[in-house]
């Protein structure tokens, strides 16, 4: 921490030093200076990345007291509620406001999850940018580490570099010698090791602070130390935790021990300045938000690190306390905006600033002079390029005036062009134009030297015809004729054996003698002479028409280059026939024709010779060869010829039509189909492409195209198939007897149930109706199909079969059918409607699906006898309750065929509203009558106190007195009538001993707290299996039996025991029930100790009794008896003793699977305490 003071106060001293020049980049002179931004924590609020967080999934940990056995504080570290700093601890809170009096920190996970040495842990701080940083400080919520090393980046993807290491162990750990300070001489960018901060005290708000320039020697002399620079520059830092300080006690892994060791950082603070090497005073977010600074000195970069375009006159540095060494601009003279720091130039003249793209056609390292084959402009001193041609001109420099010097035979100012008479400009000069005074207009071109030709001539002399041309002519001004050939040629040449031959004289109007083939005039003169007898004669497109084989060509008289007519003769040259003008129009005279002639004499180079392609033949490919024929007749010689299409079944056709003489039983005009009755592919081109087809007389027959299978196409009426071999859709019969006797084919019957545009509707062979409609069925579709009923054969279909939409919880097996002639479904017990859809009366519950229930409406108590049709609740008279009104409703009584009557009882009198059967209220103290509306004997009612108040005690002797009396008169009255009224007396007596016997039997098959005992023997048993270790994989089949045998044991020994105790007090309660009938004909004088005194209170209250009532109870009890008397008690009991027995051995199998599971785990823990430490790394086998 001395250290960290010094290095504090040493980075101080720097910044008072330069604390002018850190607020502003200029003086008051507006002088540059060194500017630096303000010191910052650069960690504050700026997210830190961590490897490990407690609280993912929620965890325990407790706070480390340093002392041994002291009850530690344990707490819970949750991520999932991030609001609450009590138990989240994410990495959010290292960089927070530090708050002394509410901490928040950063927390890993426990050593008792792993996280000790050699599992390290990472707080990665991303800076965003390069900062100078002047400490890294750290402040532990828990004991500090005993190792952990802190790294940095210096740029954003260069490696990580070690900064610091924390450690006692730094040899052990990190390879590193102890020591806190480097010394002249060596590297000070290495990172140092120190024990300082490694002790485990204390245990919590321990600091840890790294100056970076503290004991490096060239501290005090920062600005000339690049490598010190270098050293605090970083843009990300590093916390690497690598080993927890302990006090040792982890080695017994105790769980609450492993728990109370784990990292915890209240703060993580990094000291410094944003980077920007003395050239701004604040660093910014650019537009895409990233921190950058705001760059003075003609200086840019994230961190001012370069100068500005057109500022290199000289290299960048940082700046200094002395110099702010900002940058310089370039000197181009104002010919460029670019330059580059040029270090030869710098150190021959002390400016490096290289201008590049000089504009204005300069060059040079400051644009001060002209270009190379340039020159400067005499007027306006710009740099205007030479433009010497490289091949004419001698050299690419010219002269000031801008003129080149030219070759031999070359001219132009450029030296760009040759001499008339000259061509093919080259490094050697131009050469003189050689070209055909036939086919050329004389000219060539000045750079190849090709001749200029004529429309139809080619070649570099101009000295052949182009292809599709003949008969190079100097009078010709295209050069050479076109071949006419019909149009069906482009290759001719001049024909042998043809002379000249003078013109065909004619006149007006006598135009035969140019009539018939004038093919050997083709490309000749037609000459004539002509004039009007007016100037103003209006002329037409169709002035001269030449026509002739069907075509019709004509043009103005003025085409081809001729005179407007005039009233003087002039002479009209045309290669067309004339046609004869209308009367009066004009004059036409000396018609003349050249042509040509077989025979000797001067050669007519203008016949032409053709060569035929396939198919023509003739001097002009005028004709069709043998096999073809022309595909448009109309055309005449013009028509092109093709092929005879015969497909092989004729080798000519006619040449006009190109109609085949068709044989091999082939038909059509290029014998493309086989004849009626003839099947095959006809344009296969064999005699035996069409055979005779397979199918009944008159039938024809096709071929499919992908299979070649042959089907019949016009099959007798009523039957189809590819050999007419079936019958047609609505149809059935066997038409060829495949199947049986031949059966022709005949139309399907369906009772009109079938719809007529379906497909399929019967079945081919049989007849049978397969698409029956309208809910139809069988052979003819001639009756209803399960599950309706009706008349199929109804002539309207609203009539014919309906659904019988049974319903599914009223019939039997929830069946869907019905009778199909009424629709009567089969319903179950009880049951009614057609559709079983309701209970008969009395009766309810249809959807159980067993049938109705019936309603047991008690006869007394209900109105009717009927019941909801759903809960099977009755109407009840008035008063009375149940389900089958079976009883009186609270505060009633006197159950009968009217219904119950109110209680009525005196609520002052009374103890409660509810009176007894025979109506009576039970009264209290000092209350008598049926109301208890009325005070006891020798009681009183007291207006002031509410209740009866007791007379004085003498009234209570007279009581006595007169009590006495009366038992004694009553006594000597009533031997008669005990015996008259005994039995009714045995009878109550019985009906009390026999309830208590039934209730007492219910509880014995089913306890009451059975339910409760169960879930508390399975709770007990879950906690006894929470408890049983987590064995590994090679017991876990013994693990599943223990599960079973706790779960299943509960409390089996106790319900067994009390089983056979309640079996044991059933027997002793049917013995007392047997008693109680002997004792029925006992006197009134018998004491109440030896019958339970419970039969002297019908005697007293004999009068009381309502033996009709008495006498059905009697005949109840009596049935009772009898069923108890055919055995079925003693069979409950027997039944309960078989379970008894039976849990007490699932007890003993139980006890002796629990003592084997027990001791393979004492087996197993012993051979895990055989093996030697370090021989695995797993948990215990039985969890804490």
């Amino acid at each position: 921490m001395r250290c960290f003071i010094r290095a504090v106060v040493a980075w101080t001293c720097l910044a008072l030093c330069v604390r002018g020049a850190m607020d502003e980049c200029t003086d008051d002179q507006n002088r540059p200076q060194r500017c630096m931004p303000e010191f910052v924590n650069a960690a504050f609020n700026v997210t830190v990345v961590a490897t490990n967080t407690c609280g993912s999934p929620p965890e325990e940990y407790c706070v480390q007291t340093g002392a041994t056995g002291v009850t530690k504080s344990c707490h819970i570290c949750d991520a999932r509620n991030a609001g609450d700093p009590r138990q989240y601890h994410g990495a959010v809170y290292l960089t927070d406001y530090n708050n002394q009096q509410a901490t928040t920190w950063w927390q890993s996970q426990t050593m008792l999850a792993g996280i000790q040495y050699p599992n390290s842990i990472n707080l990665t701080l991303h800076l965003g940018k390069a900062f100078d940083i002047t400490y890294v400080r750290l402040k532990f919520h828990t004991s500090r580490p005993e190792s952990f090393a802190i790294y940095k980046r210096t740029r954003e993807d260069g490696p990580w570099l070690p900064y610091q290491y924390y450690s006692g162990s730094c040899e052990k750990t990190y390879q590193k010698t102890n020591r806190g300070f480097i010394r002249t001489g060596e590297d000070e960018q290495q990172a140092l090791c120190t024990d300082e901060f490694s002790d485990i005290s204390p245990l919590t708000g321990g600091n840890v602070a790294f100056s970076t320039l503290e004991g490096r020697p060239s501290g005090y002399n920062f600005d000339n130390s690049p490598v010190l620079q270098e050293w605090v520059t970083a843009t990300d830092i590093r916390v690497t935790l690598n080993r927890l300080n302990t006090f040792g006690d982890e080695v017994f892994n105790d769980p609450k021990v492993l728990k109370s060791y784990y990292y915890a950082i209240s703060d993580f603070a990094v000291g410094g300045r944003c980077k920007c090497n003395g050239h701004a005073s604040e660093c910014v977010k650019n537009e895409r938000g990233r921190l950058v600074c705001n760059c003075k000195h003609n200086t840019e970069g994230d961190d001012c690190n370069v100068c500005k375009p057109f500022y290199n006159d000289r290299p960048w540095r940082r700046a200094t306390a002395e110099n702010a060494n900002e940058c310089l601009p370039c000197d181009c003279n104002g010919k460029s905006a670019e330059c580059f720091f040029d270090p030869e130039l710098y150190r021959a003249t002390g400016r490096g600033g290289h201008c590049r793209s000089c504009s204005d056609n300069t060059d040079g390292p400051h644009c001060e002079r002209c270009l190379d084959n340039y020159y400067r402009e005499q007027s306006g001193g710009r740099c205007l390029a030479c433009g010497c041609n490289p091949v004419g001109s001698v050299s690419p420099q010219c002269d000031n005036r801008g003129v080149c010097a030219c070759k031999t035979g070359v001219t132009g100012e450029k030296c760009d062009r040759c001499q008339p008479g000259f061509h093919s400009l080259t490094e050697a000069g131009c050469r003189p134009c050689v070209c055909s005074p036939s086919g050329s207009t004389q000219e060539c071109d000045v750079e190849t030297g090709r001749c200029q030709c004529k429309d139809n001539v080619e070649g570099f002399s101009c000295d052949r015809c182009k292809l599709g041309y003949f008969n190079l002519d100097p009078n010709n001004p295209q050069g050479c004729t076109p071949c006419f050939c019909f149009q069906h040629s482009s290759v001719c040449d001049s024909a042998d054996g043809y002379s000249q031959r003078d013109g065909l004289p004619g006149s007006a109007c006598s135009s035969e003698k140019f009539l018939g083939n004038q093919i050997l005039s083709y490309s000749q003169n037609l000459s004539l002479s002509f004039r009007v007898d007016r100037r103003d004669t209006r002329l037409s497109a169709e002035d001269l028409v030449l026509e002739g084989g069907g075509l019709r060509v004509a043009v103005p008289l003025i085409a081809q280059g001729n005179a407007y007519p005039s009233e003087t003769r002039q002479t009209y040259v045309f290669r067309i026939l004339m046609k004869c003008f209308p009367p009066g129009a004009g004059y036409l005279d000396d018609v003349s024709l050249v042509t040509a002639r077989r025979g000797p004499g001067a050669p007519a180079r203008w016949v032409e010779q053709c060569t035929c392609p396939q198919g023509y033949q003739g001097q002009h490919c005028e004709q069709c060869t043998l096999g073809y024929r022309r595909s448009r007749p109309e055309l005449g010689a013009f028509s092109p010829c093709e092929p005879c299409n015969c497909n092989g079944h004729s080798e000519t056709c006619h040449p006009a039509t190109g109609a085949c003489d068709c044989q091999h039983n082939t038909a059509g005009l290029s014998c493309e189909r086989c004849q009626d009755g003839f099947y095959g592919d006809s344009t296969q081109g064999t005699p035996a492409d069409c055979q005779p087809c397979p199918c009944p007389a008159g039938a024809t027959c096709a071929v499919v195209p992908k299979t070649r299978e042959v089907v019949c196409t016009n099959c007798p009426a009523g039957t189809t198939g590819k050999r007419c071999e079936l019958c047609d859709d609505g149809f059935f019969g066997d038409p060829l007897g495949q199947s049986g006797p031949v059966r022709a084919c005949r139309a399907c019957k369906c009772s009109d149930n079938i719809d007529p545009n379906a497909v399929g509707n019967c079945d081919r062979e049989t007849g049978e109706c397969l698409k029956c409609i309208y809910n139809t069925d069988g052979f003819f579709c001639d009756r209803c199909k399960d599950g309706f009923y009706g008349n199929a054969l109804a002539s309207n279909p609203a009539e014919k079969c309906k659904p019988c939409s049974c319903s599914p919880f009223g019939t039997v097996g929830q069946q869907t059918g019905c009778s199909q002639v009424t629709g009567q479904c089969q319903c179950l017990p009880h049951v009614t409607e057609r559709d079983c859809s309701a209970c008969e009366p009395g009766f309810y519950n249809l959807h159980s699906g067993t049938g109705c229930q019936r309603c047991n409406c008690n006869p007394i108590g209900s109105t009717n006898g009927q019941c909801d049709i759903i809960s099977g609740q009755c109407e009840c008279q008035p008063g009375v309750t149940g389900q089958h009104c079976e009883r009186c409703e609270l505060n009633f009584f006197g159950f009968s065929s009217s219904g119950c009557k109110p209680c009525d009882c005196d609520p002052e009198g009374s103890q409660s509203a509810q009176c007894k059967e025979d109506g009576r209220c039970e009264c209290r103290p000092g209350f008598v009558g049926a109301r208890c509306d009325m005070c006891e004997e020798n009681y009183f009612y007291n207006r002031s106190t509410p209740g009866c108040q007791q007379c004085p005690s003498c009234y209570s002797l007279v009581r006595d007195k007169v009590s006495r009396r009366r038992r004694r008169r009553r006594c000597q009255d009533a031997p008669g009538e005990h015996r008259s009224s005994l039995s009714s007396s045995s009878v109550v007596t019985t009906v009390l001993s026999v309830i208590r016997l039934c209730r007492l039997v219910l509880l014995l098959l089913l306890p009451p707290d059975f339910d409760r005992r169960v879930n508390d023997n399975k709770t007990a048993a879950e906690e006894a299996l929470k408890k049983i270790p987590a064995i590994n994989a090679t017991i876990n089949e013994a693990n599943e039996k223990t599960r079973q045998a706790e779960a299943a044991l509960g409390n089996a020994t106790a319900d067994a025991r009390e089983a056979k105790a309640k079996a044991e007090e059933a027997e002793k309660i049917a013995s007392a029930v047997q008693k109680v009938h002997t004792h029925t004909h006992t006197p009134c004088s018998v004491s109440a100790g030896e019958h339970g005194g419970f039969l002297l209170l019908p005697c007293r209250n004999i009068d009381k009794v309502d033996l009709s009532k008495l006498n059905e109870i009697d005949r109840s009890l009596q049935r009772a008896k009898g069923q108890m008397a055919a055995g079925e008690l003693d069979r409950k009991l027997a039944e309960l003793n078989d379970v008894a027995k039976s849990q007490e051995e699932m007890i003993g199998d139980y006890d002796r699977q629990i003592r084997e599971i027990r001791a393979d785990i004492a087996n197993l823990n012993d051979i895990k305490n055989t093996l030697p430490d370090g021989c695995f790394n797993t948990p215990s086998l039985e969890r804490p």
